[in-house]
């Protein structure tokens, strides 16, 4: 590679990740638009999809119990009466008999999207318009829901959120925290600010009425990525995805490497079919490879030695991640630049293994990915 090619590389990688740390700090400091609410309180109904009992999902779910908001109702969703999640639920409601909460037993087959099956069967039941769909891992704040829906207005189809990670317990889960933390925070804003954001499902607010106009969830069961689908269709019919101001916490628990690395290579394989041409851009901001582009072309270039252009590059990487993790960590300890070097040691493998393939893991069933996210078994 010529000095010039690399310190053009090198300067497109800083570029994007100088810019998506800035757009990430901004949304960080910007309030919602309409916290005195002037589209009213809407009525929601939130959708909780379970299966099985995940680390602290009691609390997950207890927190939504808590949500200070004037009318609301949860709708637990499992598939199988046996499920351990059945359990934890009923407990709830029975200790808070005041809430408006119901666990609804049944999926209807759309589809080979497990968790769109395992919601089709509450939608329907679904009392208001609004519909939040959040996954079990959520844990919230009493104020999430008066902060999320202060973000709709007429042109808006679906506000979602970006993921902080928090309560990791071992080393797969304290590189689950750090690449959400990072890598995903950073992520997400740079496609707001390119104007294609991306719904995550974690947290996804939406009317039925809307949805129903490009089929509902029945358009949406044969993409692995629903989330990401929804979205994009509410863009086809004119109306805007928001991302909201807010971090929202997945609450993470205990997880080995080997759930970190295959839940890493899902959600890569997904940005694979779904958005190949941003996949293959990320090589360019791991750092492996944008640490090379500095090395090849800052010394020839400005006269410096191989150390010091490491040093400046490592300087503004580590920094970026520093001042986003200001944000999205509890608390800056000791071990984060650790977890940051290994996170960035195993960036590139991480990134080789998605591109070599297009199968992937879900809840112990192979699925296949097709080219635009359709799945195949």
């Amino acid at each position: 590679m010529s000095t010039l090619l690399a310190f053009i590389a090198w300067c497109l990688s800083t570029i994007l990740l100088t810019w998506s740390t800035w757009l990430t700090l901004k949304r960080f400091k910007t309030p919602p638009p309409h916290l005195d609410a002037p589209f009213g309180l809407l009525p929601v109904s939130i959708l909780k999809p379970l299966k099985g009992a995940d680390p602290g999902l009691e609390q997950n779910l207890r927190s939504f119990f808590d949500i200070d908001y004037p009318e609301y109702e949860i709708l637990f969703s499992v598939a199988d009466s046996n499920d351990p999640a059945v359990a934890i639920v009923r407990k709830l409601i029975a200790e808070i008999p005041n809430a408006n909460a119901h666990l609804i037993v049944g999926d209807i087959e759309l589809g080979p999207n497990p968790k769109v099956n395992n919601l089709a069967f509450t939608y329907g039941r679904a009392k208001h318009d609004w519909i939040l769909i959040s996954d079990s891992n959520i844990r919230v704040r009493p104020n999430y829901l008066k902060r999320m829906v202060a973000h709709v207005d007429s042109g808006v189809g679906l506000v979602t959120a970006v993921v902080a990670g928090r309560n990791a317990r071992g080393l797969g889960a304290h590189l689950e925290a750090m690449i959400l933390n990072t890598f995903y925070a950073r992520g997400m804003n740079l496609a707001a600010g390119a104007g294609k954001p991306a719904a995550l499902g974690k947290s996804m607010l939406f009317r039925r009425s809307d949805a129903k106009r490009f089929g509902g969830l029945g358009a949406l069961a044969r993409f692995l990525a629903e989330d990401y689908m929804a979205g994009e269709l509410m863009r086809k019919l004119g109306l805007q995805v928001i991302l909201m101001s807010d971090l929202i916490e997945q609450h993470i628990g205990k997880q080995t490497f080997e759930a970190f690395w295959q839940r890493h290579l899902r959600w890569g394989r997904i940005r694979k079919a779904q958005v190949p041409l941003a996949f293959y851009a990320e090589v360019l901001t791991v750092l492996p490879i944008s640490l090379l582009f500095a090395t090849l072309s800052l010394p020839p270039l400005f006269g410096i030695s191989l150390a010091a252009a490491a040093f400046i590059h490592l300087g503004i990487s580590s920094f970026c991640d520093f001042l986003i993790l200001r944000h999205t960590s509890v608390a800056l300890e000791p071990r984060l630049p650790v977890i940051w070097f290994l996170r960035e040691l195993i960036a590139l493998p991480l990134w080789l293994h998605i591109a070599s393939g297009n199968t992937v893991m879900w809840r112990g069933t192979p699925l296949k990915l097709e080219p635009g996210g359709t799945l195949r078994a």
